[in-house]
Parts: structure tokens; C-alpha cells; sequence
């Protein structure tokens, strides 16, 4: 039942949120529960396992910063409107990719 009840959650977060988000989320979830269990049981923590928390703690909240990357611009000019009628067929495709990750499955 606890499998059951996990792997729903895991593919409802999956829906709602995306599959990178559902990732970093589940790779916090068993950082935490490596580290509860270092306090629980009284298991010695060494330096490498406050490095590989440390490591994975960064990639969490690098992932979670926005992106700076500036949008690309489409120039258009008169001489060449089937090829950028075709850039703009290309982008909307790259828009429509980026879009699908967002939409519900169910």
C-alpha cells in the first residue's frame, strides 16, 4: 500500500510540477531521509558525507535559480519572407515543445 500510495504521489507531482522539479524534490526527500537516519541511529557522519550533502544541497538550489539567458530574436525583413515564415514555423515548434511539459497528462 505504501508503494502504491508513493508512486502516485511521485506521477501526480510529475503532472502538476514537470519531471525536473519532481526530480530535485525526490533528491531532497532522500537527502533528508539519509541525514535523519545519520541522527536516528547515531552512525558517524564523516567528512565526505557532509561534502556529498553539501554537493547535492548546491545542485538543489542552483536548479531552483531562474534562467538568464536572453530570448532570441527574430529578424524579418521583405526579401526573405519564406524563410523566416519558416523560422517562425521552427519557432513555434520549439515553443510548442517547451509548452508540453507543462500540460497535464490526465
Amino acid at each position: 500500500m505504501a508503494t502504491f500510495i508513493g508512486q502516485v504521489s511521485v506521477l501526480s507531482l510529475i503532472a502538476i510540477f514537470g519531471a525536473a522539479t519532481t526530480a530535485m524534490i525526490t533528491t531532497a526527500r532522500k537527502a533528508v531521509t539519509l541525514l535523519l537516519s545519520y541522527m536516528i541511529f547515531t552512525k558517524p557522519l564523516t567528512e565526505r558525507h557532509g561534502l556529498g550533502l553539501l554537493l547535492i544541497s548546491m545542485g538543489i538550489i542552483l536548479r531552483m535559480l531562474p534562467d538568464t539567458k536572453p530570448s532570441p530574436r527574430v529578424q524579418l525583413s521583405n526579401v526573405n519572407v519564406k524563410k523566416s515564415k519558416a523560422f517562425s514555423k521552427e519557432l513555434e515548434s520549439v515553443v510548442d515543445e517547451q509548452d508540453e511539459e507543462k500540460k497535464p497528462l490526465i
